[in-house]
């Protein structure tokens, strides 16, 4: 399947990020600028303040225990959707390039566009004003924390645990009672693998491949590290399942490794070859090489888990600069996406593929499992989960370039959210959620 949309070059096509970029920089300002350090509340305004976002939710669960609720926002029979987004006082142009005096935020979580809980952020309350340092997990919010050599993690609004240490965190899996967190160091180098905030795994150099799976009930990652050979430093790599350290070994032809991932119990790793610098999928000692032109260059591969099969996502440029990205299953062709359009963010869902493209000009694009649809002129997708599948449907995440209030994208119908600020993430409690590396 391929689809032909639009020419780019490749600094046109890097020139389409400015807004993530200047979304990035205005985090980077809220961190600076949030007057945290002045406006720290007495400890009885903050405990009111923050028991308010949370006692709705508190007391909704207790209300529906009998009736099957789980313990987030929503319950296994009724799939909620869930938002987060980070919120700026009301006339705040949070999108401009100049946007640098101090700014009481708050993180807002909205369970299908009614808003449930606000928590302050900032250094004053040990949350972060980065989209990228919380998750909703089976409908409770977990953030993280990390400034002065101490870690903090929270749950709704309450600290969970805290550690000393520098680190930023990469994804969060919470099985039971227990918090499971993938961390990089920022600085360095190195990673860690905490349980409830105790190192399980820590490793001083090199780095994970980003994220979580799960293999059938093992939690795994991936990481890579250089060791001392007597030619010098060389890259080894390792799979890590349910804490067990797993070294994988590659033959001379491998120059490079982009991805990894396990299925079944068996490795898959996106490779290059040495010979020719060929993408393929190797698992089991099966090479399936990935039909990427002869005279393109490939700039970024990863993996992501499509069921039981595992699923390349690719982007590469010719020599004349076009760009252009696409999609495999099992080595396969699945989509290709020609010149100037590059996959931003993708998910899987019951052999279905849904990703938002980032094209050189304009707005961006949805693909929709076959269908493709722009978005409303004057929105991107922000933060670092833009979209979800549930209720049958495929949910995007849409903030405004031009600080209007964000929406939510579905069906071709857009929800307004009553909030003045970006969206961060958007999931689904009580349904069985696509696992998408990023």
């Amino acid at each position: 399947m391929r689809l032909n949309l639009r020419s780019a070059d490749l600094g046109a096509f890097l020139l389409f990020f400015s807004f993530e970029e200047k979304s990035r920089e205005m985090r980077r300002k809220c961190n600076d600028n949030c007057g945290c350090g002045q406006m720290v509340l007495a400890a009885g305004a903050l405990a009111l303040f923050v028991a308010c976002g949370i006692s709705e939710i508190t007391d909704k669960r207790a209300e529906a225990a009998a009736d099957g609720y789980d313990e987030g926002l929503g319950s296994p029979f009724r799939p909620v959707c869930c938002v987060t987004g980070m919120s700026f006082p009301s006339g705040y142009d949070w999108s401009a390039e100049d946007a640098s005096e101090p700014v009481n935020s708050s993180l807002i979580v909205f369970a299908d566009g009614v808003p449930k809980m606000e928590i302050p952020v900032g250094d004053g309350y040990e949350v972060s004003c980065d989209p990228d340092m919380h998750r909703v997990v089976d409908g409770s919010l977990y953030t993280f924390f990390s400034k002065g050599g101490v870690c903090v993690m929270k749950r709704n609004g309450a600290p969970l645990f805290r550690y000393d240490g520098d680190e930023v965190l990469m994804d969060i899996r919470v099985r039971g009672e227990d918090v499971f967190t993938l961390n990089h160091r920022r600085s360095g180098g190195g990673h860690s693998l905490r349980k409830n905030g105790e190192v399980m795994i820590e490793r001083m150099g090199g780095e994970t491949y980003g994220r979580f799976w799960e293999d059938g009930k093992s939690l795994c990652y991936a990481f890579r590290q250089p060791v001392a050979v007597p030619q010098g430093l060389q890259e080894r790599y390792y799979v890590v399942s349910d804490s067990e350290i797993v070294p994988l070994a590659y033959g001379q032809d491998i120059c490079s490794v982009w991805d990894l991932m396990s299925s079944g119990g068996v490795p898959c790793s996106l490779v290059s070859s040495t010979s020719d610098g060929r993408v393929s999928l190797l698992r089991s000692g099966d090479r399936k090489r990935i039909d990427i032109p002869d005279s393109a260059t490939v700039l970024s591969c990863r993996l992501f888990p499509a069921d039981s099969l595992i699923g390349v996502e690719c982007m590469y440029r010719y020599h004349d600069g076009r760009v252009e990205s696409g999609i495999w299953i099992e080595g396969g062709e699945y989509m290709r996406f020609e010149t100037g359009n590059t996959i931003s963010y993708i998910c899987y869902s019951e052999g279905k593929v849904y990703c938002v493209l980032n094209p050189e000009d304009g707005d961006g694009v949805i693909f929709d499992s076959g269908k493709v649809i722009s978005m409303p002129e004057g929105y991107s997708c922000t933060g670092h989960r833009p979209l979800a599948v549930g209720k049958d449907a495929l949910y995007v995440a849409l903030s405004s370039k031009n600080g209007k209030s964000p929406v939510i994208w579905h069906d071709g119908q857009l929800d307004t959210l009553n909030m003045n600020g970006y969206i961060c993430s958007v999931s689904f409690t009580g349904v069985q959620e696509p696992d998408t590396p990023r």
